[in-house]
């Protein structure tokens, strides 16, 4: 027979172990189950995200980026474990059977979501996100699927592809702005959330006759842009082109409005889709035409010729020597092969390019007026584009420059430039001398249709006078004729006042890079100096300037801005001309020449018999 204290100290520890088994049993349970599964709260609070405001091309026309709303759905590994799915009439679904579920619906890898459900110590794991209603059904079925949380939330949309990236930008995973225009109106693009909260049943699911606040998110607003969508394809396949016919690397093409200032395309190669910017190089992720800084070349003549005529200091007509070694100059820079008559005159040289001739312009105006006519004219400065990434250029105080940069700054060298501030400055010659501030947002409205912004043309100053615009405009005419540089950026039917760029590229210390250039060719179309008829009162206004640069990384037989950078101008011009209605100023031509290809073929004509006139006189 059993004595009491015996059993008693027999039953003491065997309660006291049960009791720290239990204990440490449920420590463990609790650890593995979520804090909801052993504690529920049934109230809620949850942020809504506003729709982001859309973009679109010139006039609203065409949508070139808006918001879908999509689920995010993310895998939670304990919570799958912790809750079982039951099909009706079925036994219970096992870890498998849900995995090889997810996968289906989502279309993503099996093996992979199956690992995912197996490692519990990673919780919330990104799966997808996706717009597809059918797909939302099955992974929402508590019958089905279990363990994957499920966020509205919106994804960003490029309906035209690649077109505008640079411009555009893109979107991060938090639905912020990462680049272009998205990062720089991303306070206005993105909105004000919402918010709501509420009591949710012993199911995780929402009774709406509790809720308890609501507060509908504030969508934002739409952009507008100057860019016409029409005039930007027809650019960036014609830069596509030029890249692909002359072997460049990189390129670059502005069109602006001649009187506004306005941007009417923008494009920069290579580029990237806005959908995967994550993705893309970081090469393909720069906009050449705004970020990136290098000697322009010869197409700063103009500008020199225009300050040395504004100033007084010459006329068209003025005559200078041709002799390189002047002894009056200092170290001037070469023409190359060519041979020129003992004097030119410095419309000739604009139309030629001759180092010699605008170099010694450009020492006799000396470093202080030159400086300070390429700051009239926006160089050294930004020029405030609605685009983040815009560089300043590269142009020293006059007092810092040596003897060799009196005349070299003149002909584009040992100065650094964007492509918006080239086509910037030639929009001031086209405007009669007056700058405007290139701008390429038009407008922008809130969700209910209200104006918030309308931009307007803005004058920044003036740089010459009217006449000087006038008179530099004429001095660049022949440019583009069989006389000039870049007879291939001639136009059927209208004038082109234009200059050629072609500048060797500089490798860091080690001075210019042999064989390697940028190609550059900037004009003003119509030229604003030839009347359609002797009886008109004025000559037809310009209307467009365009800027095209190429960039060679390799030896390239076409690598001048003439004979590269002009046939793309000219396809890009030709195109908008006709697009826009713009009147023909030489009409007689296209009355003359059926197509522009007899147009072309008496270009080069009249270029050879130029040539053999030249070598007979020699």
């Amino acid at each position: 027979m059993i004595k009491r204290g015996e059993s008693l100290r027999f039953w003491l520890p065997v309660c006291f172990l049960a009791a720290f088994a239990g204990y440490v049993g449920q420590k463990a349970v609790r650890g593995h189950l979520d804090d909801e599964a052993v504690s529920p709260k049934y109230t809620f609070e949850m942020d809504i995200d506003a729709p982001r405001g859309s973009i679109y091309a010139r006039g609203g026309k065409n949508l070139l980026a808006k918001s879908i709303p999509v689920w995010e759905y993310r895998l939670d590994p304990v919570a799958l474990t912790n809750r079982t799915v039951r099909p009706r009439g079925r036994a219970p679904k096992t870890r498998e059977e849900i995995a090889r579920t997810i996968a289906l619906a989502l279309r993503l890898d099996y093996a992979k979501v199956l690992k995912m459900c197996q490692d519990t110590r990673n919780r919330y794991q990104f799966l997808a996100i996706s717009s597809d209603t059918d797909a939302h059904a099955i992974i929402a079925d508590s019958r089905q699927v279990a363990g994957v949380v499920i966020l509205d939330t919106q994804m960003r949309d490029y309906p035209q592809g690649r077109r505008l990236s640079h411009v555009l930008g893109s979107v991060n995973k938090a639905n912020v702005g990462a680049a272009g225009l998205e990062q720089r109106y991303n306070k206005e693009l993105r909105g004000v959330s919402g918010r709501i909260s509420g009591v949710l049943d012993v199911r995780r699911r929402e009774l709406y006759d509790k809720r308890r606040e609501t507060i509908a998110p504030l969508p934002g607003a739409d952009i507008i842009l100057t860019l016409d969508n029409n005039l930007q394809y027809e650019v960036e396949d014609a830069l596509r082109w030029g890249l692909h016919e002359y072997g460049a690397a990189a390129g670059w093409a502005i069109v602006m409005d001649a009187q506004t200032g306005e941007v009417l395309a923008l494009s920069s190669l290579p580029d990237f889709n806005p959908r995967y910017y994550g993705r893309s190089k970081e090469a393909a992720r720069l906009n050449r035409a705004i970020g990136f800084v290098y000697e322009p070349g010869s197409v700063m003549k103009v500008i020199t010729a225009a300050a040395g005529v504004d100033l007084g200091l010459v006329r068209p007509n003025s005559l200078y020597s041709t002799d390189r070694y002047d002894e009056r100059y200092y170290k001037l820079p070469g023409d190359g092969s060519h041979v020129w008559e003992a004097r030119m005159t410095v419309s000739n040289a604009v139309v030629h390019s001759s180092n010699i001739v605008i170099g010694k312009l450009a020492y006799d105006l000396g470093p202080k007026r030159l400086w300070t006519a390429m700051r009239a004219f926006g160089f050294g400065e930004k020029t405030g584009l609605e685009l983040p990434g815009e560089e300043s250029g590269l142009l020293w105080n006059w007092k810092r420059w040596d003897k060799a940069t009196w005349s070299r700054a003149g002909i584009g060298q040992g100065i650094g430039v964007t492509g918006i501030q080239l086509a910037s400055a030639f929009q001031t010659l086209a405007n009669d001398g007056v700058r405007m501030r290139p701008y390429l947002v038009d407008e922008i409205r809130s969700h209910t249709g209200d104006s918030l912004v309308k931009n307007a043309p803005q004058v920044v100053r003036r740089a010459v006078s009217r006449q000087t615009a006038i008179e530099t405009r004429r001095m660049m005419l022949d440019v583009a004729s069989p006389s000039g540089t870049a007879r291939r950026g001639a136009i059927r039917g209208y004038s082109v006042a234009g200059k050629t760029g072609t500048a060797q590229k500089v490798q860091g210390r080690r001075g210019y890079a042999p064989g390697l250039f940028r190609a550059t060719f900037c004009g003003i179309v119509p030229s604003g100096v030839v009347k359609r008829d002797p009886s008109d009162a004025a000559p037809v206004p310009p209307r467009l300037v365009i800027l095209v640069t190429l960039d060679f990384d390799e030896k390239r037989r076409y690598h001048q801005g003439g004979n590269s950078a002009a046939p793309i101008f000219r396809r890009i011009a030709t195109q908008s001309l006709r697009y826009l209605s713009v009147e023909a100023d030489k009409p007689w031509e296209l009355e003359e020449y059926q197509s522009d290809d007899e147009f072309d073929s008496l270009m080069d004509a009249r270029a050879q018999d130029l040539v053999e006139k030249d070598l007979e006189t020699e």
